[in-house]
């Protein structure tokens, strides 16, 4: 249970300082977070203070905010005065200098290099190796006897990874690349436990949880060094190849240069962190509450049944699936798997008449973001045509940013969308989801991203075609 907020002394702010609770010498306000992660309390906290608060998490300033204009403050318009800094530094030891934790001079130099791999056009090139995986899990459950019961959150993990495995590599998960998704898995895992710890080891520290991190990003290094010296010796394929081919080749198009064989395994990790546990995550929280919600169930199906007729989806058809879209869009005002996008000032700066001095850390929080009630009604319903064309247009542009925003939006996101609309339309044309008894929509948000807090289980229910 969380703390009572009666039992949360409000701190006296002194003129011009930001409110939030009282912290506790030396800890500050750890205490209140142990064993709750950040966001559970956090709303509390909003609720009581208001949109823009202030920790103190150990001796570390963190200013927690969440409305749409600071958002727009941060991401866009005083953009040049925030950066990933020490927010990323728990994820560093995994990805290295990859594109999400990369800051100034590098960040816009691997951000030019990898732009035009995942610009809706290019993702286009992926639709088949996306629907190999689709229609391998579709198969797997009309294999399985009719009610089958199964958990959804490793069925939508495996999926995911399917998907970056033959995108990436040309190979499916079961065909080679499964070593590295386990250990992936394993070191993102390690990644998500250093937000709140006051003290964090270095990994040389022999600690059982450092030694597992260690072998796994040994293991991580050792797969991707070897896959890629083996496409330098083949050389490049004349039709375009998978990503890692296209990687290999990227080059700048200013300078010219390409990336290291250091620099092409950061970016891989990061794709595989961003593609693999986001989309999971994503069409996980999407079965439960469509299974739960059956007028948005019905409409998505109309919508399936009159574009496809039938048959399976393809790319060609997703203009024509925007309610599948919408269902999306607000599966992620719910439940955005990225509930956070930390930035660090690293220069002196105003937010809503508070100072934020240079070496704040700052949290946007998301979660919040998408039910603040200036921009959204009813916040708790589920209802995809919030989305629709005329409503999203009219709404504040960062009401909904599960991907972020500004420019250093999720460069995966025209990716993600394709994969989760294709993934969407080809289950629903064969399957209703139905929640198994016990099965709760619950969060938990001490991992690294938003995963259901209980067990995904659902009975599966075959539909004619």
């Amino acid at each position: 249970m969380l703390v009572s907020e009666t039992t949360m002394p409000a701190r006296r702010p002194r003129p011009n300082q930001i409110p939030g609770p009282e912290p506790a010498p030396v800890l500050g306000n750890l205490p209140r977070f142990r064993g709750h992660g950040l966001l559970a309390p956090y709303l509390a906290d909003w609720r009581r203070y208001g949109d823009i608060l202030r920790y103190k998490l150990g001796p570390r300033e963190v200013v927690a905010l969440c409305h749409p204009e600071h958002l727009r403050h941060i991401f866009i318009k005083e953009r040049a005065r925030y950066a990933k800094g020490m927010s990323v530094s728990n994820v560093v030891p995994l990805i290295g200098g990859g594109l999400f934790a990369a800051d100034g001079d590098a960040w816009h130099s691997q951000r030019r290099l990898l732009h035009r791999l995942f610009t809706t056009k290019a993702v286009r090139a992926h639709e088949a190796a996306m629907m190999a995986a689709i229609d391998a899990l579709v198969d797997r459950w009309l294999a399985l006897p009719p009610g089958s019961t199964i958990e959804l959150l490793p069925e939508m993990s495996h999926l995911a990874m399917d998907v970056i495995c033959r995108t990436m590599f040309g190979m499916a998960a079961d065909a080679g690349a499964r070593e590295l998704g386990e250990s992936v898995a394993e070191a993102f895992a390690w990644v998500g436990e250093q937000g709140l710890k006051l003290v964090r080891l270095p990994l040389s520290v022999p600690t059982p949880r450092n030694r597992r991190f260690n072998r796994a990003k040994a293991r991580i290094d050792r797969f991707l060094r070897e896959t890629i010296d083996e496409r330098r010796a083949r050389g490049p394929r004349g039709d375009g190849g998978d990503l890692l081919d296209l990687l290999l080749e990227a080059s700048d198009e200013e300078s010219g240069a390409r990336m290291s064989d250091t620099q092409v395994i950061d970016e891989v990790v990061t794709v595989f962190i961003a593609g693999h546990e986001t989309t999971a995550v994503t069409l996980t929280w999407a079965w439960l509450l469509l299974a739960g919600h059956r007028e948005v169930e019905t409409r998505l199906h109309d919508e399936l049944e009159l574009v496809l007729g039938g048959q399976p989806p393809t790319v060609a058809d997703l203009p024509a699936l925007p309610y599948t879209r919408q269902f999306l869009d607000e599966t992620m005002r719910h439940f955005p798997p990225v509930w956070i996008d930390p930035r660090q000032a690293i220069a002196d700066d105003t937010i809503d008449g508070y100072p934020i001095p240079a070496g704040t850390l700052l949290m946007p929080v998301l979660y919040a973001t998408h039910r603040h009630p200036d921009f959204w009604e009813d916040v708790e319903r589920f209802d995809p045509e919030r989305f629709a064309p005329d409503l999203a247009k009219a709404r504040h542009p960062l009401a909904h940013a599960p991907f972020g925003g500004g420019p250093r939006v999720c460069l995966g996101m025209p990716f993600a969308y394709q994969e989760m609309s294709l993934a969407v339309a080809a289950i629903a044309q064969r399957f209703r989801l139905r929640r198994s008894y016990g099965t709760l929509l619950d969060f938990d948000a001490l991992a690294g991203t938003l995963r259901p807090r209980w067990p995904t289980l659902v009975d599966l229910v075959r539909r004619e075609r």
